[in-house]
């Protein structure tokens, strides 16, 4: 069952509370409260209200799932501009006019203020007592009120630290300016909550709409997450500092330990309920919710549930670009935007035989008539959700956004992962149990590639922090946790700053002005061998266990290795094999890359696409590539045009460095421009920057320094917008650097 009537039962509702910035709230509706909260229907009904709120664009349908995910070594989308900008939270610049960041605010406090007023009047009904026969029925609305007010505030201080904060609806209090409250008190607050509410709410099992309403383990989830977040480090403020970005700080050590132990204990709950599971395949779980179907009992724990051409931008924003022409496409799912991509480096740091590699990274979009172009940029798109997928009719060749595809807000994998990082925190040492939760989620991402899942740990505390954090960064790309790992181990920085050199001495590599320190610092971070040497090769043994995508598979013993990453890509077009296999649809026609690592070309033996296919089946049976059917390239006609032919790309794929310039281009300068960037003009765009209370101070870039001791904050916290900061007539101000 998927939940339909969210919005059209709930907008009836919103003028109870409805208002455009939580300081500057309508009167009270005409609609009388006591009425609504008369029966158990017309409560159904004012809850629809508020969790309407949440999937509106500002919030969660589109805000919080594209706009504010911020850049990152796994999401990325790159930036050319060379200034300081009003709004480009994705690379960490923005000031108080950012209109994403006062859109955010806006929603998140109506959203705020519809759970408060829900909550209040509910509590006063006469209808909310144990002796009413629905009272069951009434104390699950009451919890999922809590739970989604819950969600808000974690969101606000996640994005804005300490805030305003109130439980209390306005049109009761009449206080339009509620003080600002410490972050760790909010957390605290939510948390003891959501505890009370908890033992009231109903098992997933025992609710008509399954996922789609927030249920007991729903709401165990969400105390671990706010919890792990909370017991972690933040960006934080000293009294009255309103010129220096702050300093990364963590609450007390009491609390801290209070935190984690709510972390730990309530995700073991929802293990032991033993309620969800992995056993759909990684690739599964998403297809499905571009399908429209919900699965109550696998992995998602709880879903926000859009409407078709209602709601929500999932697989609009994400899945590869699909463009239109007339404001339409040939196919019957309408535009795509493909605008929240992934790293390209991203795809290189999967370890063999990870499914969900494929799944997160696509090579290529489809033009308004559904023919396939390599993507050449600086990222790949995020294909776990997609458009594309869809075959209920769902849209048409005039559909863009508000897709109707359900978001999972919780997963039982991050569950498991919340559950290992709170237990190593708590204990200090590397538990079986961690190492179990641990692998099971390992194993999903390995179900049926023929690659048995590594099952070896780091023993000590930083090193199996470290596999953890790993297996979050394969897992939940696009999911807006990235950023938020980082942030709570204070890595943020760090991540940030490497990042960007990897981007750097790529983009110099390619120009053919290499560093070699450079290279290998990068190398040595990341753990990957992007650039190769001259004199390391493949061994007998590397080529001999090589598989389909491997950068081993088709070498000679003795090719040099060279680089990891390729210039030039050789591809050919394939008939859709129509099995899910990684490519976002079952319809149009896909690309084959055959080297996706390194620059070999097709062996001779095997240059064309059918003879590199039959020598596929005929030596690896199970890979899926022996099934595909080369195609001639669509879209164009002649006798000349080979269905076997093996093409390659005109353009460098990683064409990142200005050679005319000699300088590497916009998007590799300024894509992290908030807190690390390359110089606006002429001879300063060969120098980097890193930004320090808003002050660029120029560093060494080479070569650069794996480990520098001294790098700033990174400034990710919003600022409160600059119309809230005026209603409140100095009760509220901006830290962070933003009151300057």
């Amino acid at each position: 069952m998927k939940v339909r009537n969210i919005f059209i039962s709930g907008l009836c509702v919103l003028a109870l509370t409805a208002c455009n910035d939580f300081l500057d709230v309508d009167a009270p509706s005409k609609h009388n409260p006591e009425k609504i909260f008369g029966s158990t229907k017309d409560v159904g009904t004012a809850l629809n209200g508020v969790t309407a709120s949440i999937l509106e664009g500002k919030a969660f349908g589109n805000t919080f799932t594209y706009s504010l995910i911020f850049n990152t070594d796994v999401d990325f989308c790159a930036n050319s501009s060379a200034t300081k900008q009003t709004n480009t939270p994705k690379r960490y610049d923005m000031t108080d006019a950012s209109s994403d960041a006062k859109s955010a605010w806006d929603a998140l406090y109506s959203g705020v203020e519809n759970a408060n007023n829900f909550i209040h009047y509910l509590e006063s009904s006469p209808i909310y007592n144990k002796d009413n026969e629905d009272f069951a029925t009434l104390q699950q609305y009451m919890g999922e009120a809590k739970f989604m007010r819950a969600m808000l505030f974690n969101e606000a201080i996640c994005y804005w630290g300490d805030v305003p904060f109130t439980m209390q609806p306005t049109s009761v209090t009449e206080n339009f300016t509620p003080a600002i409250v410490s972050r760790d008190v909010i957390a605290k607050t939510i948390i003891e909550d959501l505890i009370a509410a908890a033992p009231t709410m109903k098992m997933t099992a025992d609710i008509a709409d399954g996922i789609e309403r927030p249920s007991r383990e729903a709401c165990w989830a969400l105390i671990s997450r706010i919890a792990l977040q909370a017991a972690g480090y933040s960006l934080r403020h000293a009294d009255d500092d309103t010129d220096t970005y702050g300093y990364m700080g963590k609450p007390s050590e009491e609390l801290e330990k209070w935190f984690l132990t709510q972390a730990h204990d309530y995700a073991k709950m929802v293990m032991d309920a033993n309620t969800h599971s992995l056993k759909q395949s990684y690739q599964e779980v998403f297809v499905d919710e571009c399908n429209l179907k919900v699965n109550n009992t696998d992995d998602v724990i709880f879903e926000l549930p859009f409407a078709v051409e209602a709601s929500g931008n999932i697989g609009y924003n994400q899945g590869p670009k699909f463009e239109e022409t007339g404001g339409a496409t040939e196919y019957q799912w309408g535009k795509c935007s493909g605008g929240q991509q992934v790293s390209k480096f991203y795809y290189y740091s999967f370890k063999k035989g990870d499914q969900r590699r494929d799944v997160q990274n696509g090579w290529w979009y489809y033009t308004y008539d559904g023919i396939p172009k390599i993507q050449n940029s600086y990222s790949f798109f995020n294909n776990k959700w997609s458009k594309l997928w869809n075959s209920t009719s769902a849209y048409n060749k005039t559909s863009s956004s508000n897709t109707g595809i359900n978001y999972p807000y919780l997963r039982y994998a991050d569950v498991l992962l919340m559950f290992a990082e709170a237990d190593l925190k708590l204990n200090g040492t590397v538990s079986d149990d961690a190492k179990d939760a641990v692998q099971q989620v390992r194993n999903r991402a390995y179900m049926g590639s023929g690659v048995t899942a590594p099952n070896t740990y780091a023993s000590d505390y930083d090193g199996f922090l470290k596999d953890i954090l790993n297996e979050r960064k394969w897992e939940f790309a696009g999911e807006n946790s990235r950023w938020k790992d980082l942030v709570r181990n204070n890595m943020l920085a760090e991540v940030l700053y490497h990042t960007f050199f990897t981007f750097w001495t790529t983009s110099n590599s390619m120009g053919g002005v290499s560093d070699a320190t450079n290279e290998s610092n990068v190398m040595a971070y990341d753990g990957i061998d992007y650039y190769g040497s001259e004199t390391e090769v493949y061994t007998a043994d590397e080529i001999m266990n090589a598989i389909p995508g491997d950068n081993a598979f088709g070498q000679t013993v003795g090719d040099l290795k060279k680089s990891l990453l390729p210039t030039t890509l050789y591809y050919c077009y394939v008939q859709n094999p129509k099995d899910q296999e990684f490519f976002a649809n079952k319809e149009l026609p896909c690309i084959y890359v055959y080297n996706k690592a390194s620059d070999k070309k097709p062996a001779n033996d095997y240059k064309t696409a059918d003879k590199f296919f039959k020598y596929l089946k005929n030596n690896y049976s199970f890979a899926k590539q022996s099934q595909w059917t080369p195609i001639p390239e669509p879209g164009t006609v002649g006798a000349d045009i080979k269905k076997d032919e093996m093409k390659n790309t005109d353009k460098g794929f990683f064409d990142w460095y200005d050679t005319d310039n000699d300088y590497p281009r916009a998007q590799v300068l300024y894509s992290f421009y908030g807190f690390i960037h390359g110089g606006e003009t002429g001879d300063a765009k060969r120098k980097v920057y890193i930004v320090r209370d808003g002050v660029e101070e120029e560093i060494q870039a080479a070569p650069f320094n794996p480990n520098p001791s001294d790098l700033p904050v990174v400034r990710y916290l919003l600022p409160i917008p600059k119309e809230t900061i005026t209603r409140a007539a100095g009760v509220y101000k901006n830290y962070y650097g933003y009151g300057k």
